[in-house]
This record gives C-alpha cells, sequence and structure tokens, in this order.
C-alpha cells in the first residue's frame, strides 16, 4: 500500500504547527506533526496521488531562507529504515536466540561454599588478614576451644595434680582482654555435678560460625549488676574446677562438652534440609520485544470486533469498507458522529463475519499509514445487547418475530425489491377518493378482471410519482444503481391519508431536513437531513415504525439521486392542473426515431494530468460550439482502483466544429499539462459491434417477455394489461404438461412505440402480488430460411453433445464379475 503521509526536513526553527499546515495546504490534509527542537515534520493527505503531488511539489524549495527536503514517508514496520544507535547498542548485547545457556546451578555452588567456610585454615587465614577494629582479641582462643575435636570419657587422658598448699584466694595476674564493649558479669550459679545434671539439649548452631554458648550464658548475670575483677576471674575459671570432687580427677573428655556447644553434629545434620527448603531461583529469561501480544489476538478471536483509532474526522463508513477491509465480509461498520456537524470522532468499531479475517486484518494494517494518519488497531469488546434473546423472542406470535428481526436488520440491510413500492390498499383508496366511489365499487367482486383493475390503478400513481419526482430534481436512473447515500432517506409505504406536513415533522425531530419531496398522490417521500449523523438516527428510531393504520418502509436512497444543478422547489403541485397532450394516430403508428449515424467528428486529447476527470475534460470543452461529448479512458487497478490512462476522446457534431476545436485547444494548458489533440480515427472492434448489433436487435424488437408472472394469471389476464397501451399482435402464456402456467408469457405489439410505452409503464407493476420483470425480446424472423437454418444449428449442436455423452460414459458402465455366488456362500 503506498504512503499517503510525507517527511519533511529542515523547517525553519521559528515555525509553528499552524505554520506547516498552512504552508503545505496546497493539497488537503489530514494530519499534521512538527518536531520544532529537530526542525522535522510530517504531513497527512488524503490520498497517495497527493502526497506524491506535495513531494513534487514542495522537495527542495525554500521557505525564506530555510531549504526543505520532502519525501515519502515511510511505515513504521518498513525494514529499510535506519536503526537508532540505542537499537544497534541492544541487538549487540543481546544474545542470540541459537545461543545454548545452560541454567545455573545455584545447590552445587551452595554446598561447596558451605564446606569451604568450615575449612578452618580457610578461616584462619580470613581472620588474619582482617583489620583489628572488626577482630577480637579474647575470641582467639574460643574459636580454637570450638574447634578441638570432642573427646569421650572412655579415653584415657593425664590427670591434673593440684598443689596442697594453693589457695583459692591466690590468684595469677592476667592481663585484661581489650572488648569494645565490655559488659560487666556477674559470678555465675554454681552447676550440679554431672550426675546430676540433665542432658543438654542440642541446639543448632550458626552456620558461619559465631561465639560460642557461653557467651549466651553471660548474659543473664550482666544484669546482676558490676563485678570486680577478682569476682570475674574466679567465675571464668571456676566453671571447670567447680564440677569435680577432691578425690576424682577431671578429665578433658568431660570438660569440653561444657565449654563448647553441644552435640553440634545434630545442628549440621539439619544444615542440609534447611538448604533443599529453600525455593530455587529461576534463570532470568530474555526479554524480546514483542510485536503482537498473544492475548490481543485471542480476544479479537473471540469478539471478531476491531477498534480503529486515530482515523481522519471525516472518514465515512464506506471509506473504510473498501480501502481497509474490502476482502473481508463485514457485518457492521460504526463510525460514531458527532450530532452537531456530523462529522466522525476518529474512531471506528468493525465487526466481521469470521473472527480469523479480523486477526488477520489486525496484523496487516495495524501501524500503517491510511489517509495520512498512522492508524492504530486493537481488539474490541462485543457489542453490548440490550435488545431481546432468541429464548425470549421465541416465545412471542409469530408476526410480531417477523417485526422484531426486520427492526434489528434494518440498519444492515442494502438490498430492497422495489424502491417505488406502493401499497395496494393505499392505491386503491386514493383511486377511490379521486372517482368519488368506494372501493368495492372500484373493483367490482362480480367481475373476474379484478387484479389488472388494481395493476392499471398503481401504474397511473407509479407514473405521476415519477413525473413528479423528475420535476424536482430525481434522477430516476438512480434507483437503479445499487450504491446507497448517507443522506436522503426513500419513505415507502405511507397511509394515504397522512399529509406532508405530519410526515416532515416527524422526521424533523431527529435533525435538520433540507430536502423534502411528497407526491400530491402521497404514500411515498423522499427526505434529506443536513449530515449524516441525523440521517443515520431518523433511519433507526423510524423503520418499520407504525404510523396511522400503516407501517413506514425506509430505505437508504441512492448515491446522486438529485441532479446538479437544477433547483428543487417545495411548491405542491397537483397534475389535474397540468395539462396532459394525448397522442395522435399518427404518431402511434409512426415508429419511434431512432438516433441515427450522423458525421460526428472525434478528437484524441493525449498528455493529460493523471488526476484530469471526465468532468474536468468536459469543462474545459463544452465552450466550444459543436461539442457533444468528453470522456478520459481509465483503467481498474485491483490495488489504487480506477486509474487514469493520460488520454481522452472529444466528440463534435461537425468535421468542422472538431478542426476549430483542434485549432484552438492544441497546446492549451489543463491543470499544468499542455494538450497534444489530433484527429480520431475509429478503428473495428469486431466484439463491440456484436454486442451493439444484439442491443439494437433487442431494443428495435415489438416483442416483450414477461417474467415473474403469476401461476393463476391467464392469457386474458395478459392481454387486458397491455390492451391500454397498444394494438397487440399476440399473447402467448406457455403451459406446462398440466395445463398450468410455467412463470412468463409473451406480449407482442404491432409497433415499436406502443411496445415502448407498455415498457415504460408496466415493469415496476405487480400483478396478483408479483412485481412484472419486462424485457425485449428477440423478434421472430419473417424469413422461412433463416428459421430453418436456425433449427438444424441447434439439432446438430444438440445431437453432439449426445455423441459426446456416450462417448465419455462408455467406460463406466456396470458390469458384474461371474463367480462371485459362490464367494457369498
Amino acid at each position: 500500500m503506498e504512503s499517503s503521509r510525507i517527511f519533511v526536513r529542515g523547517l525553519p526553527p521559528k515555525f509553528s504547527e499552524d505554520d506547516v499546515r498552512k504552508h503545505f495546504a496546497k493539497f488537503p490534509i489530514t494530519d499534521v506533526k512538527f518536531f520544532p527542537h529537530r526542525r522535522i515534520g510530517y504531513v497527512g493527505y488524503k490520498t497517495p496521488e497527493d502526497a506524491a503531488k506535495a513531494v513534487k511539489y514542495f522537495n527542495k524549495t525554500f521557505i525564506k531562507l530555510t531549504k526543505i527536503y520532502a519525501e515519502i514517508a515511510r511505515p513504521i514496520a518498513d525494514k529499510e529504515l535506519p536503526k537508532s544507535r540505542r537499537q544497534l547498542k541492544l541487538e549487540k548485547s543481546a544474545p542470540s536466540n541459537d545461543e545454548y545457556r545452560p541454567p545455573r546451578q545455584e545447590n552445587d555452588l551452595k554446598r561447596k561454599r558451605d564446606e569451604a567456610e568450615q575449612d578452618p585454615k580457610l578461616k584462619e587465614f580470613l581472620e588474619v588478614y582482617q583489620p583489628p577494629s572488626k577482630t577480637s582479641l579474647w575470641a582467639n582462643g574460643d574459636e580454637q576451644l570450638n574447634e578441638a575435636p570432642i573427646a569421650t570419657a572412655d579415653e584415657a587422658v593425664p590427670e591434673v595434680a593440684v598443689p596442697e598448699d594453693e589457695s583459692d584466694d591466690d590468684y595469677q595476674v592476667i592481663s585484661k582482654k581489650p572488648k569494645i564493649a565490655p559488659e560487666p558479669a556477674a559470678s555465675v550459679p554454681i552447676q550440679p555435678k554431672p550426675a546430676e545434671q540433665p542432658p543438654p539439649e542440642p541446639q543448632a548452631q550458626d552456620i558461619d560460625g559465631g561465639e560460642p554458648m557461653e557467651d549466651i550464658q553471660e548474659a543473664p548475670a550482666a544484669e546482676q549488676g558490676p563485678v570486680s575483677d577478682v569476682d570475674w576471674l574466679r567465675s571464668r575459671t571456676n566453671r571447670v574446677l567447680e564440677l569435680v570432687e577432691d578425690d576424682e580427677v577431671p578429665s578433658v573428655g568431660a570438660v569440653a562438652p561444657q565449654a563448647s556447644v553441644p552435640q553440634p553434629p545434630v545442628a549440621r545434620k539439619a544444615l542440609p534440609e534447611v538448604v533443599e527448603a529453600q525455593p530455587e531461583p529461576e534463570q532470568p529469561t530474555e526479554e524480546h520485544p514483542v510485536v503482537a501480544a498473544p492475548d490481543e489476538e485471542d480476544k479479537i478471536r473471540e469478539t471478531g470486533r476491531l477498534y480503529l483509532r486515530n482515523l481522519h474526522y471525516g472518514e465515512p463508513e464506506d471509506e473504510i469498507r473498501a480501502a481497509i477491509f474490502k476482502a473481508c465480509t463485514l457485518e457492521e461498520v460504526h463510525v460514531p458522529l458527532k450530532k452537531a456537524d456530523g462529522k466522525g470522532k476518529g474512531f471506528a468499531f468493525v465487526q466481521f463475519a469470521n473472527p480469523s479475517d479480523a486477526v488477520e486484518a489486525y496484523l496487516d494494517n495495524d501501524n500503517t499509514i491510511f489517509q495520512g494518519r498512522l492508524l492504530h488497531i486493537i481488539s474490541a469488546k462485543a457489542k453490548k445487547d440490550t435488545k431481546l434473546d432468541e429464548y425470549e423472542i421465541s416465545k412471542l406470535p409469530l408476526k410480531k418475530q417477523k417485526e422484531i428481526r426486520k427492526k434489528q436488520n434494518a440498519a444492515k440491510a442494502t438490498f430492497n425489491w422495489n424502491s417505488l413500492y406502493l401499497n395496494a390498499d393505499a392505491v386503491m383508496s386514493t383511486i377511490a377518493g379521486r372517482m368519488g366511489i368506494s372501493k368495492a365499487e372500484l373493483l367490482d367482486p362480480t367481475s373476474a378482471d379484478a387484479a389488472v383493475r388494481q395493476a392499471h390503478a398503481e401504474t397511473h400513481i407509479i407514473q405521476e410519482t415519477k413525473s413528479y419526482f423528475a420535476q424536482h430534481g430525481v434522477d430516476l436512473e438512480a434507483f437503479q444503481r445499487s450504491a446507497k447515500g448517507d443522506l436522503a432517506i426513500l419513505v415507502k409505504n405511507v397511509p394515504h391519508t397522512v399529509t406532508p406536513d405530519e410526515l416532515r415533522k416527524l422526521f424533523e425531530e431527529h435533525g435538520t431536513v433540507t430536502k423534502f419531496l411528497m407526491p400530491p398522490t402521497g404514500m411515498t417521500a423522499i427526505v434529506e437531513f443536513s449530515n449524516v449523523a441525523q440521517a443515520k438516527t431518523a433511519f433507526m428510531s423510524l423503520s418499520y415504525r407504525k404510523m396511522k393504520d400503516s407501517i413506514l418502509y425506509l430505505e437508504k436512497a441512492p448515491k446522486d439521486l438529485f441532479k446538479e444543478g437544477i433547483a428543487t422547489n417545495f411548491v405542491q403541485t397537483t397534475f389535474s392542473e397540468q395539462p396532459v397532450v394525448k397522442p395522435t394516430a399518427t404518431d402511434l403508428l409512426v415508429d419511434a426515431p431512432e438516433p441515427e449515424a450522423t458525421n460526428t467528428a472525434t478528437l484524441y486529447v493525449r498528455n493529460l494530468n493523471f488526476s484530469t476527470t471526465t468532468e474536468r475534460l468536459t469543462e474545459a470543452f463544452k465552450p466550444l460550439s459543436g461539442f457533444r461529448s468528453a470522456t478520459v479512458k481509465t483503467k481498474m487497478d485491483p490495488k489504487r482502483g480506477v486509474l487514469s490512462m493520460g488520454f481522452g476522446f472529444v466528440e463534435f457534431n461537425n468535421p468542422e466544429t472538431a478542426t476549430a476545436a483542434l485549432r484552438a485547444m492544441d497546446g492549451h494548458d489543463l491543470e499544468g499539462h499542455k494538450l497534444l489533440i489530433k484527429a480520431s480515427h475509429k478503428g473495428a472492434d469486431a466484439a463491440e459491434e456484436r454486442r451493439n448489433e444484439d442491443a439494437a436487435k433487442k431494443a428495435a424488437s415489438t416483442k416483450i417477455i414477461i417474467k415473474n408472472l403469476p401461476f393463476e394469471a391467464s392469457k386474458k389476464d395478459v392481454r387486458a394489461l397491455f390492451t391500454p397501451y397498444g394494438q397487440l399482435r399476440s399473447v402467448r402464456v406457455p403451459k406446462k404438461f398440466d395445463a398450468s402456467s410455467r412463470g412468463f408469457g409473451f406480449a407482442e405489439f404491432t409497433t415499436k412505440r406502443d411496445a415502448v410505452n407498455a415498457m415504460n409503464a408496466l415493469k415496476n407493476t405487480h400483478l396478483l402480488g408479483r412485481r412484472l420483470v419486462l424485457a425485449f425480446a428477440e423478434a421472430e424472423s419473417d424469413d422461412p430460411e433463416k428459421e430453418l437454418e436456425k433449427m438444424q444449428q441447434k439439432m446438430g449442436a444438440q445431437a453432439n453433445k449426445v455423441a459426446l455423452q456416450r462417448l465419455t460414459e462408455g467406460g463406466r458402465k456396470k458390469f458384474n464379475v461371474a463367480g462371485t455366488d459362490d464367494l457369498d456362500e
């Protein structure tokens, strides 16, 4: 998809966003983004063609003394865009996806660390290199004591002899151990004898190895108050000596358990369990930029609905359907509009029939450039349905169910059978009122042609309605086109007793009505609103609404319903005041004049601007005398739609006026291109000539084929229906083998004018509830030899088909293999 957004650099530093918008406003602008500190900007245009023209016009031009550069902006997802330094740095630092990264072995490393911390040599080495402020001098002996092997009582140790002359009051002066925060300790209470002392409870030791248990036991003594150095020394030395009797010699194995932490293996056994219970840290995963989150796609698959943001404010629904989602089946496109001016709010909702199409549209169109703006698409929530569900509707009567479903589908319906639909009852009431009789007298129940009378009455009202609309600038040929507009509404099935003022007030409740056309016969009307939002509100509110004894049928009017340049007056006129010109017998007998091939001349015009349209070329040549028509040759492109081929043709009444136009317009400047004109020589196109001949044969035929004919209609009804429009030569209604109608018939007139009049009058008429479909049939040839030749060709083609069928089906005949009966037994 071509970009409709341009990138501009080198803008003046004192420029503002409004200045940028004014400077680049040569073509319609949809969006402007200006970055003053970087002197760059983005300008969005309606179409890619406008963006290309803007680049060609503004590139390397000057704004005052500053030269600017313009180029087509690239989409965000373009792989050819230069990457920033940050993106390059992230790509280099990020490991590739193919590189194998083994997971970290947290448990093995932790086990090795624990073993290393329990190594006494390593611990001693680390303590030596610690600063003095972080070490305790008195803890050295304790550490060695903790690390000493635990001896049992059974091991033989040397006895300790105590001199007899030694007194408890004698002591040796020992230097005090320096402490950072010394705490005075009281005398330790006398402990019971080893035999009476209960076994110590195993306590877990710190993993890193801390102070021995005796430091913990000193804490309660500190609460008794300050003590002298002698008492402190006695408490330290008597812990071991008081446990021994005079006649018993203490052993090292008995002392060690009291001075060290009891049963350290119990604490070590519990360590692996604590380590295993800790959760294993997960390996950090690499973060990659996510293009489309999976949850976003899942939401779209559930609802099949998209939310479009950053749209142009004048965006209609048709452009969204045609430009973005033309390859998908859409159920609904909802563009919220402002009631004040009818412009969009910059966002829209799109409901897809297939959720997979919604996902593809999301991936293809998100962050793309649409009409000069960056389109942003996300998932939308499911549409809130406050109406009755299917279960509640099924409980209602069948007639009510149909009405509810019709009203629900009114906004989505784009096809209607008959734009000029008239209620048969209202038609008969109107005709009976004009004639001053009742409907019973008009139909005459004793007559057998009541259906034909009703069809004639409907035809008369339809002709009056067409004539009224044509006088007020309505293009009747627009009803044959399928494209629907958004401003005008066609109102059908209006009760014949409703006045134009009543109907107009009903629609003015929903907005400003700019045009209102209602024929004197009533029963149908055309209403046009000032903006799309008001027309949509009125359509949704009044569809299938009951009005008096009838129900209003609303239909979106075709595009370009009103002819340009024709002023519409809203003065109600009656057809009884207009003089009716009756055709004479001569006019009826003389055939309608056929368009003859006059001696016209055509000019070939080339070097046209690709933006030049047929209307613009017509405006350039229309002031010249003898001008008939102008055409710009186009071709269809699957991506960009209709494209001009750069040349065209201009037709004049005669060669003299064409020669004068050639001299006057050759070299004329039209939209920046000098026209190159020369006389055109029409070439022979065999296919086109055949099509023209076939169309001429059908148009010149006096026979009409009547399709969708009711099965109850007889030959007499068809003759009675067509007799008022001319003299019939023959009427034929083909029958089946059971003598019932086949649903079509033929009516042949004596003159071509009668056939044309009947065709124009009855092509919207209903007979017994069926709308008649009329078309010219090929006339029968008067030459019997040609008829025989046609029959021979037809029979020969049929014989060839039969022979071919026999040849192709000869090898597919069924056959039975002999002896298969014995196998079954």
